[in-house]
């Protein structure tokens, strides 16, 4: 049965870019419930997820996330504690360690940025720019070692003013 792995998967993910948004280059786009998201999915199956969201709830409504944040997964469990790790973005030569939290599932491991003042949304701002303007990025963990390809092709639409609901 294929439901219980999808389950597994966290929900942002299942909302992340339907087939007919990806374009050629495997970035998909778009907006949902107030969620402005880019993504990707590389061959192995790991996922880069940018996403700002406003408020947009109706009142007296579930609490949802709001502001930008940035979502990696990787389709198999890791053994990790569900503490901060950095997460190494490296965009043409160039590293920047993110701190993002872990969330270990049967089926994937997820890695979640959120503004702090461990690593600003101005950093990030800074580091989908370098995506947007790069030609190669990997994403990595040093413990366990962890690297996962992307393409860049195509970025410099898809992550274009992808925080903008974080002005306001």
């Amino acid at each position: 049965m294929i439901r219980a792995p999808l389950l597994a998967l966290p929900v942002l993910l299942a909302i992340a870019a339907p087939v007919s948004a990806q374009d050629a280059e495997g970035w998909g786009t778009g907006a949902h419930m107030g969620t402005a998201y880019a993504g990707l999915t590389n061959a192995e199956g790991a996922h880069l997820g940018v996403y700002c969201a406003e408020n947009v709830a109706p009142q007296g409504a579930q609490a949802i996330r709001t502001g930008a944040y940035v979502l990696f997964s990787l389709p198999r469990k890791l053994a990790l504690e569900a503490k901060p790790v950095p997460v190494t973005f490296t965009v043409d030569g160039k590293a920047t360690a993110v701190p993002m939290t872990v969330q270990a599932e049967e089926v994937a491991t997820s890695f979640d940025w959120a503004p702090s003042k461990a690593f600003t949304t101005d950093q990030m701002k800074a580091l989908i720019e370098s995506l947007r303007r790069g030609k190669t990025l990997t994403v990595s963990l040093a413990e366990p070692a962890v690297t996962e390809p992307f393409t860049l092709a195509g970025s410099g639409a898809a992550l274009e003013n992808i925080f903008d609901c974080a002005k306001r």
